[in-house]
């Protein structure tokens, strides 16, 4: 498919936007009853300070966590700004812990940080500093290794700017590091877990290296893959489909995966720009939302035969698509906005500080899965 080929938008209406202030890069939907109208955006901000006079000024990277809910009656409510270092990545644990909802945040700052959601408001819990070298590293990515079955101390895997993978775990609301290995030349924009098999991870770099890794068998990877053309920057454990992976990259493709093989896609789709971000939907895992940089953010089909078609598009965003998230809104909370769609995402982009709600429709009985819905229309 060439550039001009690709779809204008069909059915994506947003429903609502808003100015975010500083840079916006991150948005995350919290997954869990009552609190599936809540989601949070992740700033970075990139600031000036002035030294002494005869300093060069130096940079600092600045933050915040804001905190919204969406509903048909009260519309978009910024509940609360948390004031913090840069924000790279964020991630709501998939399970409660204690029945509250978990968020990991990982920042500019060495720092994996830990919030839960009590009253409307985010409290933080503990944090990590990955490395005390003060070196400039930056914390790229994290994810949860509860995205298919639950527990209470689950493991958290992050990524960072020195081309190395943290493994650690939240037991007692304390962070425990398990283990640190070195995966990339330069930058490693992301990490995940095998949901079915946490034993097992994946991690992608600037170097355009796609890695595998097993737990059991040491620090090295058990498989590399080099057939991305740039940078690796996005991945995705489908929970419904045991041995498929997604994964985006600056080459602008989204590629499928069977893990047990890992030489050649099974399947893969040219987008209208670079990936950042990939995320299988929540319902049936079989649509993919995509934020694709300076080339807008799409709903991607991808069907029983593993080909995959981009079924909806927003072109809201101008400047640097970085942020995309599916909403755990279910039907009967979809349908009382006034505008098609039973599906509700969240996205924002970067310098135009611009954080919008979309509705869309996906038509989650077309193929495969059936059975695997939790959402149906």
């Amino acid at each position: 498919m060439e550039a001009d080929e690709f779809p204008l938008a069909k059915t994506t209406v947003t429903i609502f936007k808003h100015d975010t202030v500083y840079s916006a890069d991150s948005v995350e939907w919290c997954p869990h009853k009552p609190n599936t109208s809540f989601f949070v955006c992740g700033n970075y901000q990139l600031t000036e300070e002035k030294g002494a006079e005869d300093l060069e000024p130096s940079e600092k990277r600045l933050g915040r966590i804001l905190l919204f809910s969406v509903d048909f009656f009260r519309g978009l409510e910024l509940h609360q700004t948390i004031e913090t270092a840069a924000i790279l990545d964020q991630k709501w644990c998939p399970n409660q812990i204690d029945s509250v909802s978990i968020l990991g945040v990982v920042n500019a700052k060495r720092s994996l940080e830990i919030y839960k959601l009590l009253n409307r408001n985010l409290e933080l819990v503990t944090k990590f500093l990955v490395t005390d070298d003060n070196s400039e590293t930056l914390i790229l990515s994290l994810d949860w290794s509860s995205g298919k079955f639950n527990t209470q101390q689950p493991q958290i895997i992050c990524s960072d700017s020195n081309g190395n993978i943290h493994l650690l775990q939240l037991a007692n609301s304390e962070l425990i590091l398990q283990k640190t290995l070195h995966a990339h030349d330069f930058q490693a924009w992301i990490c995940g877990f095998n949901y079915w098999d946490t034993n097992v991870f994946f991690s992608g770099g600037d170097d355009s290296v796609f890695l595998k890794f097993d737990h059991r068998c040491g620090d090295l990877p058990v498989a590399k893959n080099r057939l991305h053309e740039a940078g690796v920057t996005s991945l995705h454990s489908n929970k419904s489909r045991e041995f498929i992976v997604a994964s985006g990259s600056y080459d602008e493709y989204v590629r499928l995966w069977d893990v047990r093989t890992f030489k050649v896609p099974l399947s893969k789709l040219k987008m209208p720009g670079p990936l950042w971000r990939l995320k299988w939907d929540p319902f049936c895992q079989k649509f993919l939302l995509a934020a694709c940089m300076l080339g807008g953010v799409h709903i991607i089909q991808a069907n029983v035969l593993d080909t995959m078609m981009i079924s909806d598009s927003c072109y809201e965003h101008k400047n640097i698509a970085y942020g995309a998230d599916w909403s755990f809104l279910q039907p009967k909370d979809t349908d009382k906005f006034p505008h098609k769609g039973n599906v509700v995402f969240g996205s924002c982009s970067f310098y135009d500080h611009l954080l919008c709600v979309s509705a869309a429709v996906c038509d989650f009985n077309s193929d495969f899965h059936k059975d695997t819905c939790t959402t149906n229309k």
